[in-house]
């Protein structure tokens, strides 16, 4: 029972839909809506879209391997790790997407 509220306190954890990161940032996790080179837009779990500025500082992280902005395609859940710039408005420093990486095996 102990395993299962921890389990569903961490998924919780993740998959929340805007969470606050480290030094001020934002985590926003959802669907991809749309993707050009210049922005993201999110659809999150409460159904609110976000919309965030792409640079070329942006990294992409494909099932935790370097990847391009360019490989994630509409429909796609994504993890954005967000800061706001000088204009108060959201640039990605990094995108992460795919299947994660396999979780280390306890042996019993």
């Amino acid at each position: 029972m102990t395993r299962r509220l921890l389990a569903a306190s961490i998924l919780s954890l993740a998959f929340g839909s805007a969470l606050v990161a480290h030094g001020g940032g934002e985590h926003i996790t959802g669907t991809v809506l749309t993707l050009s080179a210049n922005s993201i837009t999110v659809e999150t779990p409460t159904h609110e879209k976000k919309t965030v500025i792409l640079t070329p500082k942006t990294e992409a992280m494909m099932s935790g391997k370097k990847a391009a902005v360019m490989d994630l395609k509409p429909g796609e859940r994504v993890v954005v790790h967000a800061m706001k710039n000088k204009d108060g408005k959201l640039e990605a420093e990094e995108l992460q997407f795919g299947a994660a990486a396999p979780a280390a095996q306890h042996q019993h």
